[in-house]
């Protein structure tokens, strides 16, 4: 209902910015507005995952405002807000804490603070806010704060320092990463997150410390449009995941099957094969240590592989034969499921890519499995032959019809190599003592 509200509100002042008699209640009315996802980010609210998903969908709204609103002080709010915002609290300006100050009646430094450190600004009479001129705009105001702050735990009393907590706020060389990382400019962007990527690699503690967060970036940059930002969001997530797959893996898994809510049905498919490239450079960082993951990873292709888009049902075959080769094509139990799903695609899907796909996926079983094809293939073999009998009798399109065909030509040899083992003319000699 706060969102909803805070939506309304912020979408009447982009429409008609407050002007006329009514122009200080409008001002108000956006202020208090304002005040309140303020008050949130700063801590009035304890805010879950979840919650920040709704308040990203302010972040347009907020984006607008701070280009259209004719006053300053609203532009420069509304753009911290939208930073706060899209860094989970990360990087929060003063003018956030000024703003929350304003809203919740306290005094400036009294109230919630935000993480970035003290409040930038004063309240105004009417439950407005005024920030002052340097809360964001300063570029030695993180030194500043940083300076109060080691300050402050100086002359505080003598102790072991508390181990760090995800929650706490970031350097301020990495707030200024986790900024950046949202751009307008795509370059800059995409620097910022290969920068993120390099402290990953490099095992940085503030970096793993605040892992969450930035996961949360790398996966909000892959739904980018420019190639070089989403590619290098891809690199970062791959490179979180490969360092902790217990922690990440399984979010990955939830949303290459669940997309997010809100996004349209095409952008949604787009972002979910994004996520399954990042799926499939885990795997190859994993190396062996993927057979621990088989099954979910095989289960969440299998269900893309039944999705109504059919380039992400083509991707997902795809995904699904590079993962039987990183296997070893041990597929295990779950041999019956993969078989019974690449039948019925290849003998019923409209769509000539993606039988075509899953034909290849059983070439690359047969070509992979080679001798053991009659032993991990068993219960299958005779529905895997009648249905490359059935593609290349009844499938109109070429390339499905030729990957059939060489699937029964790699068939025909294994049988071959099983039936009619190569003769070998030798002659044991034994040696009697």
């Amino acid at each position: 209902q706060v969102e909803e509200f805070v939506a309304a509100t912020l979408q009447r002042a982009c429409v008609s910015p407050a002007r006329g008699p009514g122009a200080a209640a409008e001002a108000q009315t956006l202020a208090m507005a304002m005040g309140l996802v303020a008050a949130m980010l700063s801590g009035a609210v304890q805010l879950q995952s979840g919650d920040f998903a709704v308040l990203k969908r302010l972040v347009p709204l907020l984006e607008e405002l701070s280009r259209t609103y004719p006053e300053p002080l609203t532009q420069e709010l509304a753009t911290d807000l939208r930073i706060a915002i899209c860094t989970h609290g990360a990087f929060s300006p003063g003018t956030v804490g000024a703003a929350a100050d304003g809203v919740l009646g306290k005094k400036p430094g009294t109230g919630a603070q935000s993480p970035a450190g003290n409040p930038g600004g004063t309240p105004c009479p009417g439950g407005g806010w005024a920030p002052l001129r340097h809360g964001r705009s300063s570029p030695s105001a993180p030194r500043e704060r940083s300076e109060e702050q080691s300050a402050s735990h100086e002359t505080g009393t003598a102790g072991p320092a508390p181990a760090p907590c995800a929650d706490s706020p970031a350097p301020a060389g990495l707030q200024e990463l986790l900024v950046s990382a949202y751009d307008c400019q795509p370059p800059g962007r995409a620097a910022a997150l290969r920068h993120l990527s390099s402290l990953i690699m490099q095992r940085d503690p503030e970096a793993l410390r605040l892992q969450e967060k930035i996961l949360q970036v790398f996966l909000e940059n892959v739904q980018h449009e420019d190639a070089f930002v989403y590619l290098s969001a891809i690199q970062g997530v791959a490179l979180l995941s490969s360092e902790y797959p217990e922690r990440i893996l399984p979010v990955l898994l939830a949303r290459y099957g669940c997309p997010a809510r809100g996004m349209e049905d095409t952008t949604a498919a787009i972002t979910r094969m994004k996520l399954g490239e990042v799926l499939m450079r885990v795997t190859r960082a994993l190396g062996d240590m993927v057979f621990k993951h088989r099954e979910p990873l095989v289960q969440a292709f299998l269900r893309g592989a039944r999705d109504p888009d059919g380039a992400l049902r083509a991707s997902s075959l795809s995904n699904l034969g590079e993962l039987c080769q990183r296997l070893g094509f041990q597929l295990g139990s779950i041999v019956q499921e993969v078989t019974s799903c690449l039948t019925a695609i290849a003998k019923t899907d409209p769509e000539a890519e993606v039988r075509r796909a899953a034909v290849h996926v059983v070439v690359l079983l047969l070509r992979g499995l080679s001798e053991k094809a009659t032993e991990v293939l068993r219960d299958v073999l005779r529905d895997l032959y009648r249905l490359l009998k059935h593609v290349v009798a009844a499938e109109p399109d070429g390339a499905t019809v030729l990957h059939a065909q060489l699937a029964l030509e790699e068939l025909d040899a294994v049988m071959r190599r099983v039936l009619f083992p190569p003769q070998v003319l030798e002659k044991k000699i034994v040696v009697l003592p």
